[in-house]
């Protein structure tokens, strides 16, 4: 008969697909990450639970499922704020964390890593989970497991597991039958009305232009809408959170629409418009350039997997993909004459005037976009790192990972651990910041254990640069490190520091010949910063700093 353990591992293995897991052990979660070892998913021992959160979530966004395992309370809630991430930008995570004995919860000591009661842990993970479980009973076991993990992927959103450490070991009964997928169908006559009246909208418009968000990449359907702009001219724009799942050199593309914060071209043609169709689309303050943008409610189409609506007229009970489907046969005019305003602009190399001159936020982008091949992932933390790249063209789909609505500072060079595990084709370049590198930059020690080799660009402007724009102050201030001695510490790969244009340029193709991590430390001077980043610094100036009020 099979063990929780054993059966929990497979599952995810054979029915799921999942191939790795990141974890960090604890002493109640030790039997299960024994279970775990001996399965056919490839653990990956990360050096700080955070980092295992974000790992996990880089990989789903990837792979399309990810896991993370963790012990109970100082190994989980340490791991909330990369799962809230997760959840936040709606990808599917699955939390597995040891937790105290069928016995302890009964006799109720006082057991260490024991916050409140022992489901402190569980009711936080509520909060920034889809679904979530105890492991109480063998006989139920399967059944919760099943359920957990069918709400994970039919939402995109974490769930969570808890598994006590003396039931991993047992056997379990496996239900005499197995839970029926429930397939959600669309209200027919809503669906109907809905189709008519935007396919009626779109065709009265003069410029329709679509708005292609992240839900479409989550749920698997971003080739739907491809499809749907194609046959009828319709041009595309992508936020900030979907970036890349549009590929960047499609003639319809037009760029990153993120309100005053995007390119003018784009900015122009998006707000001119008097039909956005927007799919998938998050409606979220960076969407909205920290509301700067000029969006005409009434003249907007908006589907979701939540609401599907057409200006201020909301329709009840549709499912996304079929309306999507739906979309792609409507009767609508396909147009003609589309002229691009932002098209991809070919990418001139360095003359050699400028080999000395000093990098610039502005540069930098500019020389980095010159190295990135077809099938290289750009990963992008927080900050400059992120807007900077907002101009930066990739060639394929999911090649661009960022935390770019919840915005949480270290993710990017967790998540090359996660992106480099999910797709083992092509280089992965993370961009963080200096303040951001200190925060979980150590993870560079789990690339060298693994054998993986990032290519990772420090942005070294003194400090926490996007604050200054907001509020400057000494709480801005970190301390300067040696980010060149990092390979040394770690003892695996090779760094540089980098301050001119040709500096950086030969540091790139240094790192693009070896098969080893590469860390860049990119000196930007301190004031230094793209015009997407300063512009969101004044904005958030405005509504922060009642001095600038």
């Amino acid at each position: 008969m099979q063990t929780l353990g054993a059966y929990l591992f497979e599952y995810l293995y054979k029915e799921k697909k999942i191939r790795h897991a990141f974890g960090l052990p604890g002493d109640f979660a030790l039997p299960t990450f024994r279970w775990l070892e001996q399965s056919q998913i490839e653990l990956i021992t990360m050096t700080h639970e955070p980092s295992v959160g974000f790992a996990a979530d880089s990989y789903a966004r990837i792979h399309g499922l990810g896991l993370a395992c963790v012990t109970y309370c100082v190994g989980g809630l340490n791991m909330v704020n990369s799962i809230a991430c997760a959840y936040a930008e709606k990808s599917p995570v699955i939390v597995i964390s040891g937790g105290p004995s069928i016995l302890d919860r009964k006799r109720d000591p006082l057991l260490h890593h024991k916050v409140k009661t022992f489901d402190t842990q569980r009711r936080i993970f509520e909060e920034v989970t889809c679904a979530n479980t105890i492991l109480l009973d063998p006989k139920t076991a399967v059944a919760e497991i099943m359920r957990v993990v069918e709400t994970v992927q039919a939402e995109c959103r974490p769930g969570y597991i808890e598994i006590p450490y003396d039931l991993v070991d047992l056997p379990i009964v496996l239900p005499s039958s197995m839970p029926v997928t429930i397939v959600s169908t669309s209200d027919t006559e809503s669906l109907d009305l809905f189709i008519s009246e935007i396919t009626a909208h779109i065709n009265q418009s003069k410029q329709p232009v679509i708005i292609a968000d992240v839900e479409l990449q989550r749920h698997g359907v971003t080739d739907k809408a491809i499809a749907f702009a194609e046959r009828f001219s319709i041009p595309l724009v992508a936020t900030l959170l979907s970036k890349s799942i549009i590929p960047e050199t499609h003639p319809l593309y037009i760029g990153v629409y993120s309100g005053g914060l995007s390119e003018a071209a784009c900015q122009k043609y998006v707000e001119d418009s008097d039909c956005l169709i927007m799919l998938g689309t998050f409606i979220t303050d960076v969407f909205l350039g920290q509301y700067t943008a000029n969006l005409d409610r009434k003249n907007s189409i908006v589907l979701t997997t939540e609401s599907a609506a057409l200006g201020l007229h909301h329709y009840s009970d549709i499912v996304f993909s079929e309306a999507l489907d739906r979309l792609s046969k409507a009767a609508i005019t396909k147009r003609s004459g589309f002229i691009n305003p932002n098209p991809a602009r070919e990418l001139m190399p360095l003359a050699a005037s400028e080999y000395n001159d000093p990098l610039g936020a502005e540069s930098f982008f500019h020389i980095l976009s010159l190295h990135i091949g077809q099938g290289s992932t750009l990963i992008c933390d927080t900050g400059d790192a992120l807007l900077g790249a907002i101009g930066i063209r990739t060639t394929a789909s999911k090649n661009f990972l960022s935390d770019a609505y919840y915005l949480s500072m270290g993710f990017a060079v967790p998540a090359s651990i996660g992106a480099l595990a999910g797709n083992k084709e092509g280089r992965v370049f993370a961009i963080v910041g200096d303040g951001a590198f200190q925060m979980t930059g150590m993870e560079l020690s789990t690339a060298a254990k693994y054998g993986m080799a990032p290519i990772v660009l420090i942005l070294n402007n003194d400090g926490y640069g996007t604050q200054r724009h907001i509020i400057d102050g000494q709480f801005n201030v970190i301390t300067m490190w040696d980010y060149t001695k990092i390979t040394d510490v770690i003892q695996s790969g090779f760094s540089v520091k980098v301050k001119t244009k040709k500096q950086l340029d030969d540091a790139l193709l240094q790192a693009l010949a070896a098969n080893e991590i590469a860390v860049i430390e990119v000196v930007i001077p301190r004031d230094d910063c793209s015009s997407h980043l300063r512009k969101m610094g004044e904005q958030l100036g405005k509504l922060r700093n009642t001095q600038k009020k």
